[in-house]
């Protein structure tokens, strides 16, 4: 029979060992358990060992951190590579509107005004068809025509309010967008 070892040693690992789990380069492994400042637990057949206990924030502590890494912030970055971000910005915006990935101000607002014109013709002739082709009678239709009255201003507040949220800039001035 096999017998079982201290638990503690099986938690202790080469970098070779460390970097093929957490599918990660030796080299990375490396630093970050130097940048650290970790101390080797053991040594197994000549090998430094590190417990994983120890090693594990280590590497990912810099992923946890978030967006503070200055070459992913273009206000932290050198005036060359800010100017080649900015640049390639750019040519992705290009690239997505060519996709149909981003779509002009103007074009949303002309298909939107469109879609909203239809509803409102079609809620403006609903009294009349109910007059001509149900006999109601005229205080059922100023009924109708009251409830629909109610919902064109409903309509007309939200899409306004929708609309000035997305056409106003952080300081509430108007941002006009030109082809």
């Amino acid at each position: 029979m096999s017998s079982v070892g201290d638990l503690r040693e099986a938690f202790r690992w080469s970098i070779s060992k460390i970097s093929e789990a957490f599918s990660l380069d030796r080299a990375t492994v490396r630093k970050r358990i130097e940048a650290s400042g970790i101390s080797p637990a053991g040594q197994v057949r000549g090998n430094p060992v590190y417990a994983l206990r120890d090693v594990g924030p280590a590497l990912f502590q810099e992923e946890m951190k978030g967006n503070s890494n200055p070459l992913q912030d273009p206000s932290q970055m050198p005036p060359k590579e800010r100017k080649d971000w900015f640049q390639s910005e750019n040519e992705r915006v290009k690239l997505e509107k060519e996709q149909r990935g981003l779509i002009p101000v103007s074009e949303v607002v002309a298909v939107y005004s469109a879609m909203t014109k239809s509803v409102v013709q079609v809620l403006e002739v609903i009294p009349d068809i109910l007059e001509r082709d149900c006999a109601l009678t005229p205080q059922a239709v100023a009924a109708v025509q009251s409830t629909i009255d109610d919902l064109r201003a409903t309509l007309a507040e939200r899409t306004y309010e929708a609309c000035a949220v997305d056409l106003m800039g952080e300081k509430g001035e108007v941002i006009i967008e030109e082809d």
